[in-house]
């Protein structure tokens, strides 16, 4: 067996995951060869039902954005997880600050070892992170919300005393819980009800990374460093054209199908753009695939697939 590399290659780790969910969707078992290619572009080959086979590149719009920092702490995670025995792929939130020394890296242990069980299969890691209120003036009824709340500050609209900025950049993802939002925002109308509110109020939160568990071997760590804005969005949509381009020669492998498969970031896999964007570009790009799918926060979303009957092991 060839030598584990850190940090691993998350376009591999993509590979893996939707080799699952192929075997699932299908009923039919399904191996991996080792797969060529690094960094932005990986083609592989997945058996399925011992018979046929499915050529499979993934491009990776991960890895422009990755920096030496954010690889290193990634290395470190890796190693720790696979000394611990686990196998899995963890998605950190949009530019999360990765551990790469203690006690991150313990924290990060402990919360996998604690981690929830979502409906879909995903693992829930809580990572504890603080929130922080402070009253600005007396009048009014309004919170002014940064970071990862930004985005709910309607849940608190008109429902506290004065108006008040609550510096939320620790939490970047919030649990998928409806309850347990509900029960946060509850906290911070309360916390606005304090006496000491004006010299500024630490209130306890969690941050809900994702992970999914692979049990063969190796684990792995998915995300990027940077922002959402507006020069990200285009550089996403240059850099997937370019990458589905480099991924056509691909097609002329021999196969009984092919699929392409899109690895992304997103904090939240029902917010992902990746969609979108693939919708907004020329299909010749994509036209040769039997299967195009999009795979962000540790789920896999078909956007193109054939209806029953159509790929061979349908019929078999």
């Amino acid at each position: 067996m060839a030598e584990r590399q850190y940090p691993a290659d998350p376009a591999y780790g993509a590979l893996r995951l939707f080799g699952r969910w192929l075997g699932a969707r299908y009923a039919r078992s399904t191996s991996l060869t080792p797969p060529e290619g690094a960094e932005d572009v990986l083609q592989g080959t997945i058996v399925v039902g011992r018979r046929w086979s499915l050529a499979v590149g993934v491009v990776n719009t991960l890895a422009p954005d990755a920096d030496l920092g954010w690889e290193a702490a990634r290395a470190a995670i890796e190693q720790r997880l696979d000394a611990h025995g686990h196998s899995v792929l963890v998605w950190a939130p949009r530019r999360a600050q990765l551990p790469s020394a203690e006690p991150g890296l313990s924290e990060i242990m402990r919360s996998l070892d604690a981690a929830n069980a979502l409906p879909d299969g995903r693992l829930e890691l809580r990572r504890p992170v603080n929130l922080y209120l402070r009253r600005t003036a007396m009048n009014g009824s309004v919170i002014t919300v940064l970071g990862g709340l930004s985005a709910h500050w309607a849940q608190f609209t008109s429902r506290v005393p004065g108006s008040f900025q609550l510096n939320s950049d620790e939490l970047l993802r919030l649990p998928s819980s409806p309850e347990e939002r509900e029960a946060l925002a509850e906290r911070i109308v309360l916390a606005a009800q304090q006496p000491d509110v004006d010299d500024s109020l630490t209130i306890p939160a969690e941050d809900a990374w994702t992970a999914n568990t692979l049990e063969d071997g190796g684990s792995c760590v998915l995300g990027t460093p940077k922002p959402e804005n507006d020069e990200w969005s285009s550089s996403l949509r240059r850099n997937l054209r370019a990458l589905l381009r480099k991924a056509a020669p691909m097609l002329a492998s021999p196969a009984d199908a092919r699929a392409l498969v899109v690895l992304g970031a997103s904090t939240y896999a029902e917010e992902e753009k990746l969609s979108w964007a693939l919708r907004g570009m020329d299909p010749s790009l994509y036209a040769g695939y039997d299967i195009l799918a999009v795979v962000t926060d540790g789920v896999v979303k078909p956007i193109l697939q054939p209806g029953r009957g159509a790929l061979p092991w349908d019929e078999g």
